[in-house]
């Protein structure tokens, strides 16, 4: 599966790197959402504070991880305040592609997720912890 393939198609939930390594490996966190963004305007902060939302509700310990793939808008101030979620914004990640590889690289929890801030649609969180739902009942990656 290319990082092509997996852009075109979130929400979707993979094992992290605890499960990858190890199925009793215990993660600081279970669930890692990577939010690659180019541009986003106003959809990023909404995007993550409906998520973040959901997922307390849902008693699901998570952290988030927002990846600039060269945006200029400035979209990546619209985060500041929160401490839960790591901004990360190097200009040496140009495209979204990138900035999707940057974010799985730094997930640490147990699944890892990844949503599409970018698309004409709004994010679905119910749909994006069904995935983690199914990743754990089969423990299989889901896309």
């Amino acid at each position: 599966m290319t990082v092509a393939h997996l852009i075109a198609v979130p929400p979707f939930v993979v094992a992290g790197p605890t499960q990858r390594a190890s199925s009793s490996g215990q993660a600081a966190v279970e669930f890692t959402v990577v939010i690659p963004f180019h541009n986003p305007g106003a959809a990023l902060r909404r995007t993550v504070d409906r998520l973040a939302s959901t997922l307390y509700a849902q008693n699901i310990s998570f952290d988030m991880i927002a990846v600039s793939g060269g945006s200029t808008d400035g979209s990546e101030r619209a985060l500041e305040g929160l401490s839960w979620i790591r901004v990360i914004a190097d200009r040496d990640l140009q495209d979204k592609g990138a900035a999707l590889q940057a974010g799985l690289v730094e997930a640490g929890g147990s699944w890892v997720g990844v949503v599409d801030v970018d698309a004409d649609v709004d994010v679905d969180p119910h749909e994006l912890i069904e995935c983690l739902h199914r990743a754990r009942d089969r423990e299989t990656v889901l896309v």
